[in-house]
C-alpha cells in the first residue's frame, strides 16, 4: 500500500472500506462522527478524481504533463490519512466492543433474563438462568421457555393466581394482539421445586416490535426463594405493626390532650384542628379551608402570618389576633414546617390567649398566696434559722400596656412574668402577692441564688423582657431588690432591706434595675 507506483483504485478501495466502517459505527453508537466522516468522503472523491486522471492521462492532452511521480506522492499522502482514520475508527470501535462484552457478560452472569420469539420460544438465555434450571444451550434453544422452566421447577402460578403451564400457554396465546410498543409490565412466576419449597422469579417484560409487528419479548429480572419471600413478609409485617403502633399512639395522644393541635396541608389547601381548638375558637368543624382561616385572621395581622409561614425559617412562633365570631381574641401559635416528596405540612400547637392562656394566668394572678401569707412564711423561715433571700419586685410596664393595649393584655403580661420567675427562681410556690404590681419571694435554693444573680449581672436581660403580640412588640421592664438573711446579724430584717434594696434600684439616678442590699447599705 505505501509503495510508489501504486494503482489509485487500491486507496479507493481502503477509503470506500474506512467510509463504511465510520457510517457503521455513527449508526451503532447513535453519534454523528462528522469530522471523520466528511474527512473519510472528500478523500474518497479525491481518488475517484484521481483514478479518473490516472486513466486518462495519454488520452487526454493536458495531461500528458502531469508528472506520475507527483500521482505517486499525492497517493501516498492519501494512503497515511486513510491509515490514521482507519486506526482510530478501528480503535473506537474494539472499545466500544470490549465495554458492550463486558456489560454483556454482567448481566449475563447475575441477572435471571431471557429473549423469546413470538411462539414463547427461547432465542437468548443468560448463563445464571441456565445455571439454575441445570440445562445447555442446545437443550433450551428453539424450545417453549414454560417448558424448560419446568425442567427443574414445576409451575403453580402467574401474577398471583393459581396457574398451571398449560393454563399459561394459553394466556400468552394471544399476547400479540395485547402487546403495544415501548410499554413494560412486571410479571411474577411462582415456581415448586422437588422438595415442595415455592420460589418466584419476578421479572419485566418487554415487548419486541418490528416495522410495527410483534417479533417477541424480553423478560428480564431475578429469582427469590420462599425464605426471601418469608423475610420480606416478615419485614412488611414488622413495619405494619411499628405503623398501627405509631397510629394508635398518636390517635390517643390527641384524644387525651389538653393541647389545641393543628395540621394545615399547604399543597391541599386545607386546615384540620383537634376537638380542643374547635371548642375554643367556636369552629364549625374540624376540617377548614386555608381561605377560610385566613379570613378569620385580623386583616391588620394576615399579612405578617402569611410572610412567616412562607419564609425559609422550618419552626416559628408567633401571636396575632383571630375572630371567634363574636370578637377577636389573641392566640400563639407555634409550629414547623414538614415536608415529605410533594407534600407540604404545617403542625403544631395553637393556644388562644384571652380563651385559654389568659384565663389560667389570671385565675394563677387571683389565686396567688397574699400578704398575711407571706409573713406567715417569713416567719417560719426565721424560725428555722436558714439561710435564703428575699426578693421584692414590681413589674412597672403593666399600667404603660394597660393604657396602649388594654388591660387584658397588661394582666397577660404581669402573669407571664410572674410565672416567669415562679418556675426558674422560687421553689414550693414562694411567691406572695403583696399589691397589684408588687411580688414578693423567697429563694431557698442556693443554685437559684446563683442564677438569678448570674442572670441579673449578665445584663439585666430578665428585667428588660420582650414579647410579640401580632405586629405589636411589647416591653417589659421590672424593678429588682433583693437581700439575703446574712446581710446583717438580725435576720429578722431581711424583708425591710429587699424593700431599701428596690427602692434604689427604682431611683431614676440608680443604674441599674436591681440592687442587692449588701451593696448599698
Amino acid at each position: 500500500m505505501f509503495s510508489f507506483g501504486q494503482h489509485p483504485l487500491i486507496a479507493l478501495i481502503f477509503s470506500v472500506a474506512t467510509l463504511i466502517l465510520i457510517i457503521q459505527q455513527s449508526i451503532t453508537k447513535h453519534h454523528f462522527f462528522k469530522f471523520k466522516l466528511i474527512s473519510s468522503l472528500i478523500i474518497t472523491f479525491l481518488i475517484a478524481g484521481i483514478l479518473i486522471m490516472y486513466n486518462e492521462i495519454g488520452v487526454v492532452e493536458w495531461l500528458k504533463d502531469v508528472s506520475k511521480e507527483l500521482i505517486d506522492w499525492v497517493l501516498f499522502f492519501i494512503d497515511v490519512l486513510i491509515l490514521i482514520l482507519l486506526f482510530s475508527t478501528v480503535d473506537f470501535s474494539f472499545t466500544a466492543i470490549h465495554y458492550q462484552d463486558e456489560l454483556n457478560k454482567t448481566i449475563d452472569e447475575n441477572k435471571y433474563y431471557v429473549v423469546l420469539d413470538k411462539k414463547d420460544k427461547i432465542k437468548n438465555i443468560s448463563s445464571l438462568f441456565l445455571n439454575d434450571i441445570n440445562a445447555h444451550e442446545k437443550d433450551v434453544y428453539g424450545k417453549n421457555f414454560f417448558d424448560s422452566l419446568e425442567i427443574k421447577y414445576r409451575i403453580i402460578g402467574l401474577n398471583g393466581e393459581e396457574l398451571l403451564k398449560d393454563d399459561i400457554k394459553k394466556y400468552y396465546q394471544d399476547y400479540s394482539k395485547k402487546a403495544k410498543p415501548d410499554t413494560k409490565s412486571k410479571v411474577e412466576i411462582i415456581l415448586q421445586n422437588d422438595f415442595g419449597i415455592e420460589l418466584a422469579l419476578y421479572l419485566i417484560e418487554t415487548p419486541l416490535f418490528s416495522n410495527g409487528k410483534y417479533k417477541g419479548r424480553i423478560l428480564i429480572g431475578e429469582k427469590k426463594s420462599e425464605e426471601n419471600l418469608m423475610g420480606i413478609e416478615s419485614d412488611l409485617k414488622e413495619a405494619s405493626q411499628e405503623l398501627d403502633i405509631l397510629r394508635s399512639r398518636f390517635i390517643t395522644i390527641l384524644e387525651k390532650t389538653n393541647e389545641g393541635i393543628y395540621f394545615a396541608n399547604l399543597e391541599e389547601g386545607y386546615i384540620w384542628f383537634n376537638d380542643v381548638l374547635v371548642k375554643k375558637l367556636s369552629l364549625s368543624g374540624n376540617n377548614i379551608s386555608l381561605d377560610e382561616f385566613y379570613k378569620m385572621i385580623h386583616p391588620e395581622d394576615i399579612n405578617l402570618y402569611r410572610e412567616r409561614i412562607t419564609s425559609n425559617i422550618n419552626e416559628y412562633d408567633l401571636k396575632y389576633r383571630f375572630n371567634t365570631g363574636s370578637s377577636y381574641i389573641y392566640i400563639e401559635e407555634r409550629g414547623k414546617k414538614i415536608s415529605v416528596g410533594k407534600a407540604k405540612e404545617l403542625c403544631g400547637i395553637i393556644m388562644p390567649i384571652d380563651d385559654y392562656s389568659f384565663s389560667k394566668t389570671q385565675t394563677l394572678l387571683d389565686e396567688m398566696s397574699l400578704e398575711p401569707e407571706m409573713y406567715a412564711r417569713l416567719k417560719q423561715l426565721e424560725s428555722e434559722d436558714k439561710i435564703f433571700q428575699t426578693v421584692v419586685f414590681k413589674v412597672s410596664s403593666v399600667p404603660t400596656i394597660n393604657e396602649k393595649y388594654g388591660r387584658a393584655i397588661g394582666n397577660l403580661q404581669l402573669a407571664q412574668y410572674v410565672n416567669f420567675f415562679k418556675n426558674n427562681f422560687v421553689t414550693d410556690n414562694q411567691i406572695y402577692r403583696i399589691g397589684g404590681l408588687e411580688f414578693v419571694a423567697f429563694i431557698t435554693d442556693y443554685r437559684k441564688m446563683d442564677i438569678l444573680k448570674n442572670n441579673l449581672y449578665n445584663g439585666e436581660k430578665i428585667l428588660h423582657s420582650k414579647s410579640t403580640y401580632a405586629q405589636e412588640e411589647l416591653d417589659c421592664e421590672v424593678f429588682m431588690g433583693i437581700a439575703s438573711v446574712d446581710d446583717e446579724l438580725n435576720h429578722k430584717n431581711c424583708l425591710e432591706n429587699a424593700y431599701k434594696a428596690i427602692k434604689y434600684a427604682s431611683n431614676p439616678q440608680f443604674k441599674s434595675n436591681f440592687a442587692y442590699y449588701k451593696d448599698v447599705k
